[in-house]
């Protein structure tokens, strides 16, 4: 394998170190700038290379030792070889660049995690030969695991459960199992192949799992309508509190994976929605349809998944006044519908990583809607999505939510007001 020696000047968007041979960009994950480092090239490509570290020849003065014994194998952290206030600053970095491709210079407002290790809620792991674990960076190598060190003290906890109950089992076509924590308790979830034929009374050591909801699900991906879900132990709802609410958890359906940040993403969204009449597009199980509505005028959320829609439906059993509507279809669909027949103040944009559909931006430009509020997890569809807003609306802030912890992602939360 070709060996190289690169000196590290940059950060891409993926948090992987830039560099530069003979002229070539490279790219060495795991890398910081300001060192020089010796690289295997695993891939070529015509623009660039991509390394594997193998020897780092000068170190940042950033630098510190990860806390988690797998971060060199493992796809999921990319910064956590540096200390937390380096990586805000690189993740400030990352964003700006990308945000000056729409045409924005100003300032990015941060809120900070107060927490990098134990803050996850839910992970999704793989299985092979009855073992638990990830993939390899960029590959689908995998590797076992023992713990993952940004994952809740309970799920880590019962991850020698699963192991046990895998090998008391022995499953055939089990693809992956996640595990989700919803207040004290978990929701455990076994992911079969759509075709699996399972008598699930044969199932043995059930009762590793105590108190915990356990399911059994056949289909291709856990959040998706085509996927049938079982609960074969516990409670089939997850119950969460939040501001004083006791809440109905789909275990199928999205959440937030970090649950500080997130209380601190909806308080931002509902002090800019108070007295609004507002759309929450991409709705999921309705949470942030309800917070709001205790504030804003009334509250239309548009949610296609079905498990998610009903979820949100039960809430209304919370609510004295029905200041909100769930509607269970596809925004690019139902959002020119709502505009018929309500003047709208503000929407509420929240897609999945492949942004919104291009009739959706085109039915915000030509309605009367004042402002955007675009939340987003993957600034490469946002800044995209952003440049077709922007000929009707001027970008007015700009703040970066740190949902993730020791990886290059971010939650970015963009207010625009019409021109």
């Amino acid at each position: 394998m070709e060996k190289k020696v690169v000196e590290i000047f940059d950060i891409s968007y993926e948090g992987a170190g830039v560099g530069k041979s003979d002229g070539q960009i490279v790219f060495v994950p795991k890398t910081l700038p300001s060192e020089k480092v010796e690289i295997s090239v695993v891939k070529k490509n015509s623009n660039f290379l991509v390394g594997r570290l193998e020897r780092i020849l000068q170190e940042s003065d950033k630098r510190t030792k990860p806390f988690c014994s797998y971060f060199q194998l493992c796809g999921g952290c990319d910064l956590q070889h540096c200390a937390y206030e380096e990586e805000i600053k690189l993740k400030k970095q990352i964003l700006k660049k990308e945000l000056e491709k729409s045409g924005y210079n100003g300032e990015i407002k941060t809120v900070l995690s107060d927490r990098r290790a134990g803050y996850r809620n839910k992970i999704k792991l793989e299985i092979k030969d009855e073992k638990i674990g990830y993939f390899r960076q960029k590959s689908h190598d995998f590797f076992e695991i023992k713990s993952c060190p940004i994952a809740s003290e309970e799920i880590n906890k019962i991850l020698p459960d699963i192991k046990q109950f895998l090998v008391s089992n022995n499953f055939k076509f089990l693809r992956n199992v996640y595990i989700k924590q919803v207040g004290e308790r978990l929701g455990i979830c076994f992911l079969f192949d759509k075709n699996c034929k399972l008598d699930t009374k044969n199932v043995k050591k059930l009762d590793l799992f105590g108190d915990n909801s356990v399911y059994f699900a056949f289909g291709e991906v856990l959040e998706s309508d085509r996927t049938k879900v079982f609960c074969v132990r516990g409670q089939p709802k997850l119950i969460k509190g939040l501001k004083g609410l006791k809440l109905e958890i789909d275990v199928s359906s999205f959440n937030q994976i970090n649950d500080e940040i997130a209380e601190k993403l909806y308080d931002f969204i509902i002090q800019k929605t108070e007295n609004k009449r507002v759309v929450n597009a991409y709705s999921g199980q309705g949470l942030l349809t309800f917070l709001i509505s205790q504030k804003a005028k009334f509250v239309y959320g548009i949610e296609f998944q079905k498990s998610a829609h009903e979820s949100a439906e039960k809430l209304k059993n919370l609510s004295e006044e029905f200041k909100f509507e769930n509607i269970c279809g596809k925004v690019e669909e139902c959002l020119d519908v709502v505009l018929l027949r309500d003047v709208i103040d503000i929407i509420v944009l929240d897609p999945a990583r492949e942004g919104c559909q291009k009739s959706v931006l085109n039915s915000i430009l030509t309605s009367k809607i004042k402002q955007v509020i675009y939340v987003s997890c993957n600034f490469s569809t946002l800044v995209r999505d952003l440049k077709i807003l922007q000929a009707s609306y001027e970008i007015e802030s700009v703040t970066m939510f740190d949902m993730f912890p020791c990886t290059a992602n971010m939650e970015t939360v963009v207010l625009m007001t019409r021109k």
